[in-house]
Formats: structure tokens, sequence, C-alpha cells
């Protein structure tokens, strides 16, 4: 009989702040397909509320199954477990406690109003409450999974736990000083890493985080996964080939985000195995656009994708004017009449370590003025509006070219921004897997920095092949490992080339952050355009949009590339990723 599958996580399908909640949507309800699976995840109070997910028909009920108290340190922390079924029957473990998973919107994040944010964490890993919240719910679940087990809540007695980033780690240390049998026949532990992060407990830490590790057997001053990796039972796994390759080999992991995990990955093994497609892969025009494409006439494609680009401009013209005065966006109206001139849409959560917001208003500041519209719609990170400033300089430097939209759009603006926009841009420093494929599902090619899965998603027009003016010798090389020359492209692929010691000082300066702990704060951008990294990467993604509005003028090849990059989400199956953690990790 196999072994029931834990996914431990602290993101969930109810709970999902980036890629991990992304994958968890998905993976853990494909998994259960082919034998038994059930996801534990802390329930966050404030923002998980069990009661709406029912009404919304996400949740078929939900009960209290079990409570327990944990000593720690001789502290008693009482436990209540709660059984979610969502509407596909997959069973999903919530770990509440009164004295933890207290955040008020983000577990990763301080309490923060984007308006009035306060100072950043000096590295990507958050302060002491999440480091609580992760070391005591690691407490927690060998207990849980006893106890469930022995009240026959979980079938069967043998189990394996895949992890999900450090957060959540430490379970495999817990099942070594938790006492699981003989409830538990056999424990497994595997790890998947979301991203390069990690976590230590030390001196100044808080005193119930000292406590939890202490509980646990973790030492101080060395990180969470130094010390798990080399107890679990299979290779370290990350969301994408190129990402597990660039977390060994580039000078950003290597050398600043994860030099101490270099042996462990060298001696335990990394392996990235691909997401499947976050969306729906239906051709996302008519059946007649799509029985011509397959017989090489995108014209169909190309006149429906104009319409949307005209739709696009109606739903703006309609909706900005009542955003602009309700403060919701910056910028002048966009002036979006012009369906020959391409919309370019940049989106995401703001991390200014990652996500390359200052890359893209920088290559922008290079264009000339009147080639292109941009649409950004930023969700403010730990710098708040006030880290985004940059953007609102950039809208109104360019009036009626550049409108930013810090708040959430209404769902029918953003879906027709989403369907009428001509490129999803992407500037990310880094990027485990990347959104690529989403753009494909909504009829979008790509413009992209070659990093992590994102190289493995666009297939690079002839000219990033050609010309180092847009895609460097050391960003062909990645892509020749999935690419070939003469493929159908999907998109553009933009990488600076830059020296050894050009990227150690660039990557120090940008993780840093420095411009933050200024007073009044900095400008990142202006931070940031004395470095040779950064000034390298804007001129890069500058000749990368200006390929990409040379390509738009032919709307014959922009048709092809729009076919092509939904054609290639075939590659990106999750009946290929259960596969391969089935046989590479949890065998």
């Amino acid at each position: 009989m196999k072994p029931t599958v834990v996914f431990v996580t602290f993101e969930s399908e109810f709970s999902s702040y980036g890629g991990l909640g992304a994958v968890m949507n998905v993976l853990p309800s494909a998994m259960s397909e082919s034998g038994p699976c059930c996801v534990m995840t802390p329930l966050f109070d404030s923002f998980i509320d069990l009661d709406s997910l029912k009404k919304a028909g996400k949740v078929q009920r939900f009960s209290s199954v079990l409570a327990f108290s944990l000593l720690i340190r001789g502290q008693s922390y009482p436990v209540e477990v709660i059984e979610a079924i969502n509407a596909k029957g997959l069973c999903t473990y919530f770990i509440s406690s009164d004295d933890f998973f207290t955040a008020p919107n983000n577990p990763y994040t301080n309490p923060c109003n984007p308006a009035f944010p306060l100072d950043p964490y000096r590295n990507p890993i958050n302060p002491d409450k999440l480091t609580e919240d992760a070391l005591f719910f690691s407490l927690a679940v060998p207990t849980t999974i006893v106890e469930l087990s022995k009240d026959g809540k979980i079938p069967g007695r043998d189990f394996l736990f895949h992890l999900q980033d450090w957060e959540t780690a430490a379970v495999a240390q817990a099942l070594k000083v938790v006492n699981t049998s003989p409830a538990l026949r056999s424990t497994r532990c595997v790890l998947t890493i979301h991203n390069p992060y990690d976590k230590a407990v030390h001196d100044m830490s808080s005193a119930r985080a000292r406590d939890c590790a202490a509980q646990l057997g973790l030492q101080q001053h060395r990180s969470f996964l130094e010390q798990v990796i080399p107890i679990l039972d299979a290779p370290v796994s990350t969301v994408s080939r190129n990402f597990a390759h660039e977390l060994q080999n580039e000078v950003l992991h290597t050398q600043i985000f994860c030099p101490h995990l270099q042996k462990f990955f060298k001696q335990n093994g990394l392996i990235g195995i691909d997401n499947g497609i976050f969306g729906n892969a239906a051709f996302p025009f008519s059946d007649e656009a799509l029985t011509l494409a397959l017989q090489g006439n995108f014209h169909p494609l190309q006149k429906e994708k104009w319409e949307r680009r005209r739709k696009l401009a109606d739903v703006m013209n309609g909706s900005q004017q009542h955003l602009l005065e309700g403060g919701a966006s910056w910028g002048e109206l966009l002036d979006l009449s012009d369906p020959v001139i391409p919309v370019f849409f940049v989106l995401g959560r703001d991390d200014p370590r990652q996500k390359g917001y200052d890359v893209i208003v920088e290559a922008i500041h290079a264009l000339p003025k009147g080639q292109a519209r941009f649409i950004f719609t930023p969700m403010p990170g730990d710098e708040g509006l006030i880290g985004l400033k940059f953007l609102e300089d950039l809208a109104r430097q360019r009036p009626g070219e550049v409108q930013v939209f810090p708040f959430r759009l209404d769902e029918s603006v953003f879906h027709a921004v989403q369907q009428g926009c001509s490129f999803l841009v992407m500037g990310s420093l880094y990027e485990p897997f990347g959104a690529a494929t989403e753009a494909y599902s909504a009829g979008m090619p790509v413009v992209a920095r070659a990093t992590g899965g994102l190289v493995q998603q666009v297939a690079p027009h002839a000219e990033c092949w050609q010309s180092d003016r847009v895609l460097g010798a050391y960003g062909r090389e990645f892509v020749k490992r999935y690419y070939h020359p003469d493929e159908a492209p999907t998109g553009i692929l933009f990488r600076e080339q830059a020296a050894f010691a050009d990227e150690v000082e660039g990557w120090r300066r940008i993780v840093d952050c420095g411009y933050w702990n200024t007073n009044p704060k900095g400008d990142r951008i202006v931070d940031r355009r004395s470095l040779t990294l950064f000034h390298s990467m804007a001129k890069s993604a500058a000749n990368a949009l200006q390929l990409a509005i040379d390509v738009y003028r032919d709307q014959e090849q922009y048709a092809a590339m729009i076919y092509h990059g939904w054609a290639l989400l075939k590659q990106f199956q999750w009946d290929n990723t259960i596969r391969r953690y089935q046989t590479e990790l949890y065998q």
C-alpha cells in the first residue's frame, strides 16, 4: 500500500501569496488521484474564514477533529486541529493555536498599511514572529498525525511528508524527537524549496523562538536547512530544472543568498521538477482561429486579438477617470486610441530583491516617447507605496503612456487588461518558476529576463540568438539547454552580460537595499544606477522592449508568436510533475 502523502505547507489553496500557494492550489488535489493524500497547514484566523469558504463552495464541510496541548520547555500551548474537505474531496488539516498564527493578513510580512510601511528586513527572511510560527507548527505536526492516525481519521500507518520551504522543513527534525511509535509504522520526509530563503535562531532571537528550536534539538547560529537537508530521505527539489542549476551556479545564490547550502546541495543532491501550468490550457481564441492557426494561417487569431485590444481601450476609457479621481492610479489617462501601438503589462508583488520593477522602469526611460503604452499593477510589498515612488515618477514623466494601479483592480478591468495587452513583461532578478505560461493562456507573448523557470518557458525570438544587445552569451548558454534557434518563438528573452566582480558587488548592493536605511527614504533606481550590473540589466531590457515593439508592427509574426506560446503549454503538465515526484522523491 502506498504511503499517505502529507503536503506540509504555510500556504494552501485557501491562503495563497505567491508561487507556493499557486502550486498548493493544484498539486495536492492532482496527487490525490493516484493515492492517499492530504494537506497540513496553519490556520491564520484573521484571513482564513472557513464559514465564508463554505458559503462560496470552496469547502464542502469542516469540523474540529482534535485538541491537545503541546508542552514546550515547561510551557503548555493548546492546539486545535480542524478538518476541511474541499470541493474535490481533498482533506486539509488546519493546525490552530491562540498563541500562534496571528498575522493579520499575510504570514510572511510585518503588519503593514501600504501607505505607511515598516522598515523591511535586511534580507529576504522575515522577523521572529514567522520563525516562532514555523517552529511551533513543525513541532505540532507529528503529534497531529499520530492522533489522527490512532483515531482512524487518516488511513494507514505509513506517511510521506512533502515539506515546503524552510518554514516547514523542521518537521523532519520534529519527527526525530517526537515519539510516533507504534501509531506510525514508517515516516519519510522530502523537501521542495520555492525560493532561496533560509532562517536560523541566534542569541538575539525571541525567547519563544529559542525555546521552540531547543525543543526540536536545532542548534543556534546554524540555519534550519543546513540542519535538515542531511536528514531528508531524498534530494532537495525545486520547481524548475533551470532554477536548480542556478541555485548551484549563479552568483546571486552561491555568493549572496545561500552560500552556506552549497555543500549540502552537492552532498544530498538538488533536482528541478518543473511545475505544471497555472490556469486554463484551453485555446484562448475561437475554434476557427485554432483550426486555421494549425494550418499556418494566423490572420483570424490576429483579428480576434485586435478586437481584444479595442475592447481594452473601451474598458479603460470607462474606468480610468474614476480610478484617477479615487486616487487608485498614478498617471494621466492612458491613450489607447491607436491599436497599432502595443501595450505592455507588468504585474505582481513588489519585492526589491526579486521582481525587477526598477529594471523595467529604467528600460522604459531609455525608450523614445510615444512608441508604446505600459500598464503596471504592482502589489505593494514591505516598502509600501513609498517604495514604489519611482513608478509614480515614471507615470508623471510619461503622461498618456504609463499608468500605474497600485491597488487591486476590479476583476472585469483586470480581465480586459490581461486579454487585451500585447505583451506580459517580467524583469525578474530571479524567478524559481515564473508566470509566462499564464500569459500564454491569456493570449499574450512574453518579454522576460532569462532567469530561472522563465528560461524554460520562453522560446526566444531569432534576434535574441543573434544579438548580445538583447540576450548575452551567458544567457544564450542557458537557453540552449531547452531550445534550438530554429524553434518557433513565443516571446523575447533578455539577459545582461556582466563580469564576475560586477555581479558580486551589484548583487550585494541590490540585496542590501541600503537606500531604505536613509532618512528620508532613498530612491531604489537612483541607488542602483551607479551599479554596472543594474545598468547592464536595464540596457538589455530596453533593447528587448524595442524588439517587442518591432515584432508587434509585423502583426502576422506577432500572431504566430501568440499561437506558439499557447502550443508550448503542453510541455508543462501536472501529470509529468507528479510522475517525477513519485519516481525521484517518493520512492
